[in-house]
């Protein structure tokens, strides 16, 4: 299933980026440590690198108002508005998967130590 929700956001990201006039890069995914098997200092890298792409997906959420806000001066069409905001949609999604995904990683993480 993640699988299939990370295909169709880079489907929509890709989309998006092509209709594009501001070139919104769309961070790397980060890979989130097994808490089941992860040492403690795996945990806290995994943690950095998680605030890490929250903040770097925060400044990509910050480009596209800027974005959108140039084209809305220009006569945003509605298709470009409606990719402003699935594309948006899809980068808070990212985000809320990705700490559901650490959190329960680290709840694992704490129910074996």
């Amino acid at each position: 299933m993640r699988k299939i929700s990370t295909f169709l956001l880079g489907c929509t990201v890709t989309l998006g980026m092509a209709t594009a006039k501001a070139a919104c890069t769309f961070p790397d995914e980060v890979n989130v440590p097994d808490g089941a098997t992860a040492s403690e200092e795996e945990m806290l890298a995994g943690r950095d690198a998680v605030q890490q792409y929250m903040a770097t997906m925060n400044e990509y959420l910050s480009c596209l108002d800027e974005e959108s806000t140039a084209a809305a001066e220009e006569e945003e069409t509605p298709e470009q508005k409606q990719m402003h905001v699935a594309r948006h949609n899809a980068a808070v999604e990212q985000m809320e998967t990705l700490a559901a995904d650490f959190n329960e990683q680290l709840r694992a993480y704490k129910s074996r130590n």
